[in-house]
């Protein structure tokens, strides 16, 4: 009894209180199975039941059965939970989360890093390992810039600790990363951003990179559940990387790279002022110059998709609009900007969308648009259309393609309510008889010019017929 008291105060003192638990969890199995083994089938259950087991955390030892101890694992389970980190509650500053599956199941790839783990959502990812030794590198090489030593880079550490508490209350939900891990994830993660964006603003890339690494790994940056908070890097940047004022900024730096991307392309554009993360720049980019409509509470579907529309008489015309959201329907013509679909636009969307709904979910412009856009298009016929029209220019070279990827976009997304007002009108104008029978006059007699003086030409002989046709009937009495 002495001796297992004392093996349970060395325990005590050389073991956190979570370990020991763990520890207890083992020995419980490990028991349980050596006394099923050893125990006579015949006396199994006899001696099962009146096997005595013993352990106390805190007072030492004490005598229980079976069925007690099973009562003390499930108490011990429970009273584990006490050491998970805290669940993030302050809302107004959680800006990095996890996207729900509701939309991850669509397409689980376009939110899943492919190539680089940034922050703690996919830290210590086997499949993305490999980049770990980039980010040493790219790590060596700021350490060497600023000449620091020992000293100087735990005086960097020290800062970046005490900014852990805020850092880990942008992430939503928890995540089991101690603090020594946590800042060297950081201060790595930050470093490689910093320096990667760096060689993306002088067209300097490390040789062993090639384009599609250089691709990857910018798409990879853009993903919503990989990010780092913008203000850490920022920070980082200022002080180790632009000590003039006159050198570029950060954000100036990171609009060059994202803005590379089709659907961000906004030359006129200003930086915004307050961004949270990458997925927040690019969702500033795109909504750039858009125009404030009303939010309707009960969205309009619109029921007909643009080929049955132009039977109605609808015409298409592409604007040179720079906010693709401005979308117009006035006297019969529905305008809307370009939209350019490439292999990147499906993750970029996806993941604007993702962030849009989770942090504005009562202000989804990007998420109504693509509704719409999924409403005009139901089949590669309306690709056609809409690319003929210049509305659509489809690099994918494939119109199917383009078809199912819009219809996919905005699945699960709430019906568009942003269009109800041209989702309205242009369903009128479809369910309008007259406007169909004129504009399928028009199709038929009048789709070009050939016909159309053909048309004329008949209209025109056919009266000249019926006027000789009256004349003679007239003479003839």
């Amino acid at each position: 009894m002495m001796l297992k008291r004392q093996v349970h105060r060395i325990l005590k003192r050389t073991l956190t209180r979570q370990a020991l638990q763990t520890l207890m969890r083992i020995l419980t199995r490990q028991v349980s199975k050596a006394s099923a083994s050893d125990i006579d089938e015949d006396t199994n259950k006899a001696s099962a039941s009146n096997m005595k087991m013993a352990w106390d955390l805190d007072e030492g030892y004490y005598e229980i059965d079976n069925k007690e101890w099973e009562l003390r694992n499930i108490w011990l389970d429970l009273e584990g939970l006490k050491e998970l980190p805290p669940q993030n509650d302050r809302a107004d500053e959680c800006c990095i989360y996890r996207v729900p599956n509701s939309l991850r199941d669509r397409n689980p790839e376009a939110y899943t890093p492919q190539l680089i783990s940034i922050g703690p959502f996919h830290h210590n990812d086997e499949r993305l390992e490999t980049m770990e030794t980039l980010k040493r590198r790219y790590q060596g090489e700021f350490l060497k810039r600023n000449d620091m030593d020992e000293k100087n880079f735990m005086d960097f550490l020290r800062r970046i600790q005490k900014k852990e508490e805020s850092i880990r209350l942008c992430y939503s939900g928890s995540f089991r990363i101690h603090t020594e891990r946590f800042v060297k994830m950081i201060v790595l993660d930050a470093v490689f951003i910093i320096e990667f964006l760096k060689d993306s603003y002088d067209d300097d890339f490390p040789q062993n990179l090639d384009t599609r690494m250089i691709s990857c790994i910018g798409e990879d940056l853009m993903l919503l559940e990989n990010q780092l908070p913008f203000s850490v890097i920022d920070c980082i940047y200022s002080e180790f990387y632009n000590p003039r004022q006159d050198d570029i900024s950060f954000l100036d730096l990171a609009t060059h790279h994202f803005g590379k991307y089709q659907l961000a392309q906004r030359p006129e554009s200003t930086p915004p002022t307050e961004v949270w993360h990458f997925t927040d720049l690019l969702m500033n980019f795109m909504l750039k110059g858009a125009l404030e409509r009303e939010n309707r509470s009960k969205p309009i579907k619109l029921k007909y998709s643009a080929v049955t529309l132009r039977k109605a008489g609808v015409k298409f015309q592409a604007t040179e609009d720079k906010c693709l959201f401005n979308v117009h329907f006035e006297n019969g013509v529905l305008k809307i900007p370009l939209l350019e679909v490439d292999d990147s636009m499906e993750r970029f969307v996806r993941n604007v969308m993702a962030w849009e709904q989770c942090y504005k979910p009562g202000e989804a412009y990007i998420s109504n648009y693509f509704k719409f856009m999924d409403y005009l298009i139901d089949r590669s016929e309306d690709v056609a259309l809409l690319a003929e029209e210049e509305i659509i220019k489809n690099w994918l070279g494939d119109d199917s393609a383009v078809s199912k990827l819009m219809n996919n976009l905005s699945q699960r997304c709430e019906k568009t309510s942003y269009y109800s007002d041209i989702c309205q009108a242009l369903n009128a104008c479809y369910e309008n008889p007259w406007n169909r029978r004129k504009a399928t006059l028009k199709l038929v007699y009048f789709s070009n010019l050939w016909r159309g003086t053909g048309t004329v030409a008949a209209a025109f002989l056919l009266i000249l017929t019926l006027i000789q046709t009256i004349t003679s009937l007239k003479s003839s009495f």
